[in-house]
């Protein structure tokens, strides 16, 4: 019995082996074809982008000559007029391989491609000329009529230009993604947790690390070419004498559809490999994603897309009204450490955010007013509880004659007992701490309800207990309390804290940021510089600069609710 369970077990082991090598064959397969096709993208992306600054070059250059033959017929109409248009300067690093005659011109060309080339009269228009090793673009010469062809202007075109920096880009992503996720793995392996599927990871690192290292390349590219260029021979796509850039984002997609064709070939590969686990497994498992899949595709789309559009937007100097969007990299960002309103806008933020421990302890003695078995609470906790659900506009309009400086509910309180009227939205020293206000009152009745469910999952043995021995009301507070309440505490707070980061309503009704940026939030201003100004690439930065401050924020969250089980006990 020992013997033939050893020997299926061997006849198992070789199967999967089998098996696993034939995944590994496949998913080398797909990498070589992924990496073929890549460089397909990237080869032509690249050799249209030279093509266009080569014709526009070959252009500008066929333009000089034209005029020169303009002067020289002058002057010899009118003898006195001898001053000839002066030769163009530098225009780009391409090498003119020849501004002559047709004859010349194309003599001269067929030397630099070693093979035989068409008339070059025979077409009005730029023309790319490519031979095994090289590549030219050639724009003819016009009469002084501008009627036939008398001459050509041919450039040569670097078949390897700029091509070591995409391989140096390639190699750098593809190492550091291999790489960390390779640590990642083996860690997982050491624990024992590690699934067969997970051993594809840095195959599918790799894939994702350098389809984002072209996509970035492909647009700093073609968006350095479009830079170069004039506007009109950038945007002219029906000018026969220019050749037009490629489109950048065709090729992003078309990068990202082949890596994402790339990544379910691989995963397909490895499953396979997995066939060797047990049916049962591999059904749990697909069942699984089956759940997983609509609620994973409504945060892709809805919003893992926009975020990373937003980061994609956040590169460019984007405005909504205009058809030319530069590139910029990491210039808002820049711009955005230098930007004092920016820094005025965050320590408004933090100073607003000071409102979240006040409205806490607020919240806390309220739920211990409202905690007592009483008739009428629950009407009490339901009208404190009220203004979390009103609309915040209607609260904004309501407080904002509260605060009116003449007719306001809180001014004629004050003159009702002999004390001065104070401009709370009008005057920088109070504007901030007037929303602050309206901000603890809006919370107060949410703060209100998890403290009194806190308070509420307390036992009451361990009060009558320490009744029994004696304790104070204080001292049953501080010692049983305030510990038990920790977890509810901490949430409260850094949840509370979150929110004051994304405060836009109350601001936008009640001070629009005024006065003199006294209340210029971080929200705000991101709504300033997106639609009042047309900056979404700057307003992009800034939202990615929240993006992580609020991260940082849940991050400290998440280490604080998950220390040892004795300090939340």
């Amino acid at each position: 019995m020992t013997a033939t369970t050893a020997a299926g077990g061997k006849g198992s082991g070789s199967e999967g082996a089998r098996v696993g090598r034939a995944a590994l064959r496949w998913i080398v397969a797909v990498l070589v074809a992924w990496a073929a096709a890549t460089i397909g993208v990237l080869e032509r992306t690249r050799a249209h982008t030279a093509y266009a600054l080569a014709a526009h070059t070959a252009r500008t250059l066929a333009a000089h000559q034209a005029r020169a033959l303009a002067s020289r017929d002058n002057a010899i109409a009118r003898p006195e007029s001898t001053a000839a248009p002066q030769s163009p300067a530098s225009l780009s690093t391409f090498a003119v391989i020849a501004s002559a005659p047709l004859a010349d011109a194309r003599a001269a060309l067929e030397r630099y491609l070693n093979r035989r080339v068409r008339a070059l009269d025979a077409d009005d228009r730029a023309l790319v000329h490519t031979g095994t090793w090289r590549a030219a673009v050639t724009v003819p010469i016009k009469d002084v009529d501008a009627w036939d062809i008398v001459g050509v202007v041919a450039v040569a075109v670097s078949p390897w230009d700029g091509m070591l920096w995409w391989a140096l880009g390639l190699a750098v992503a593809a190492l550091a993604a291999g790489t960390l996720t390779r640590r990642a793995v083996l860690r997982l392996a050491e624990d024992g947790t590690l699934s067969p599927l997970a051993r594809i990871a840095p195959a599918l690192a790799i894939l994702a690390a350098a389809a984002l290292a072209v996509a970035w390349q492909l647009r700093g590219r073609v968006a350095a070419a479009a830079a170069s260029l004039p506007a009109a021979t950038a945007l002219a796509r029906f000018d026969a004498l220019t050749l037009p850039l490629p489109s950048a984002p065709m090729a992003e997609l078309a990068v990202v559809l082949l890596w994402g064709f790339a990544a379910m070939a691989i995963a397909a590969a490895a499953w396979i490999a997995s066939a060797r686990r047990r049916p049962v497994d591999r059904r749990e498992t697909l069942a699984a994603w089956a759940f997983l899949a609509p609620s994973a595709l409504h945060l892709l789309i809805f919003t893992a897309g926009p975020l990373a559009f937003t980061l994609w937007v956040s590169l460019h100097e984007w405005d909504l009204l205009s058809a030319v969007r530069p590139w910029v990299g990491l210039g808002n960002y820049a711009e955005l450490l230098r930007d004092p309103l920016f820094w005025r806008a965050l320590l408004n933020t933090a100073l607003y955010a000071l409102y979240v421990p006040v409205s806490m302890a607020l919240a806390l003695g309220a739920a211990l007013v409202l905690d007592q078995p009483l008739r009428g609470m629950k009407v009490l906790r339901a009208i404190v509880f009220l203004p979390t659900v009103v609309s915040y506009v209607a609260i904004a309009v309501v407080w904002q004659w509260m605060f009116n400086l003449d007719f306001g509910l809180l001014n004629f309180l004050l003159r009702a007992v002999h004390l001065p009227a104070v401009d709370w939205l009008g005057n920088p020293r109070t504007a901030l701490i007037a929303v602050m206000i309206v901000s603890a009152w809006v919370q107060l009745g949410y703060q209100m309800v998890i403290y009194l469910a806190g308070l509420q999952g307390i036992p009451a043995h361990l009060h009558e207990a320490a009744t029994l021995d004696g304790a104070a009301p204080w001292a049953r507070f501080r010692h049983i309390t305030i510990p038990l309440l920790r977890p509810v505490t901490i949430y409260l707070f850094v949840t509370g804290i979150i929110w004051s980061f994304q405060v836009f309503t109350l601001v936008y009704v009640m001070t629009e940021g005024g006065p003199v940026h006294a209340t210029d939030v971080l929200v705000y201003r991101i709504y300033q510089n997106a639609w009042e100004f047309r900056r979404m690439g700057y307003a992009s930065a800034m939202s990615w600069i929240v993006f992580a401050i609020l991260l940082a924020l849940t991050l400290l969250q998440w280490r604080v609710l998950n220390r040892r089980g004795d300090d939340v006990a």
